[in-house]
């Protein structure tokens, strides 16, 4: 399979004051073309440095990692030209207007002069800042300096677009604008990574995630399957409401085969079980002459199933 990233024991050593510092520790993962892949975890995990080392900003101290086929290290001119970068505190020139930045930006990017001015426009539409776009950056909100910075990101028309803390600081208005952007991206056949720690504001976003901390690859995998892996793993809570005698109905749950607990509060059931036995609570209330109304698994939120990754590790969220 063609990996838009794959890393093969990536790792990466700082040295600081006779200290050795490892940022990013024999880290192996890959990342598909075409999706929008979310790399979590808490600040200082080494989600930045391994940024940097696939766009050639860092050199790896050992391992291999590849970027649309390019190795890291001998391409990394390649790389630049195909992916566009998003890195946490992107600075514009405040007495310049957003098109003027932009243009500049084209500029370093190596763009003929000649496409420059149609491809600022269109990045200028595709982030919605089109009816501001020779207003000057100084009097930019930070959601519009934000929508600004992903427009420079996508001034090369990049296959794969790399994200670092992309909601750090917007409101829920210029949150709720990115995630539509990124959508929008995924679906002209874009792969997207997004590397955060809130988990609220993109998680929802991702196909497939991973999560590392101190560097270490701590569970890759898409998000479906982690969330059923999370409750093999720990348990099914199923809820059930209906009409009839739910007293008795909850007395008789506990006989249920796997089902360790049963809560009955406010006409709701709560069932805890080891395995998803919602066929033998719809029989057994058939039986007990209970009508379901609702007859549901909760599933685990991805805070829920991240937060489940972290305290194995000790990790300190938030």
């Amino acid at each position: 399979m063609s990996y838009a990233v794959e890393a093969k024991e990536l790792t990466k050593v700082y040295r600081s004051e006779g200290d050795r510092v490892v940022a990013v520790d024999r880290l192996t993962m890959t990342v598909n073309k075409g999706t929008v892949f979310g790399l979590l975890g808490p600040n200082g995990a080494g989600k930045t440095t391994f940024i940097s080392m696939l766009v050639g900003l860092a050199l790896p101290t050992s391992g291999s990692a590849s970027v649309l086929g390019h190795d890291i290290v001998r391409d990394s001119i390649a790389i630049r030209k195909r992916v566009g970068l998003l890195p946490e505190g992107f600075g514009f020139y405040d007495h310049l207007t957003a098109r003027q930045n932009l243009r500049y930006i084209a500029t370093l990017n190596d763009i003929p002069r000649g496409e420059i001015d149609d491809r600022v426009a269109k990045v200028l539409e595709q982030v919605e800042l089109k009816d501001v776009a020779d207003r000057k950056v100084g009097g930019f909100s930070r959601g519009m300096k934000q929508r600004l910075a992903v427009a420079q990101a996508l001034i090369k028309d990049p296959e794969l677009l790399i994200f670092d803390e992309p909601t750090a600081g917007l409101d829920p208005e210029g949150a709720r604008a990115f995630r539509e952007t990124v959508l929008a991206l995924n679906k002209e056949g874009k792969t997207v990574i997004l590397s955060t720690h809130l988990l609220f504001e993109v998680g929802p976003l991702c196909d497939s995630v991973a999560v590392i901390n101190r560097g270490r690859l701590v569970v890759q995998g898409r998000v479906r399957e982690l969330i059923e892996r999370m409750m093999a793993e720990q348990g099914y809570r199923i809820v059930a409401k209906g009409v009839g005698d739910l007293v008795a109905f909850s007395e008789r749950l506990r006989g249920i085969e796997g089902v360790r607990e049963v809560k009955l509060q406010d006409g709701k059931i709560t069932v805890e079980a080891s395995s998803d036995v919602r066929v033998d609570i719809s029989r057994l209330a058939s039986s007990c002459g209970v009508e379901l109304v609702v007859l549901d698994v909760l599933e685990p939120s991805l805070e829920d199933l991240f937060m489940n990754y972290y305290r194995r590790e000790g990790i300190s969220y938030g």
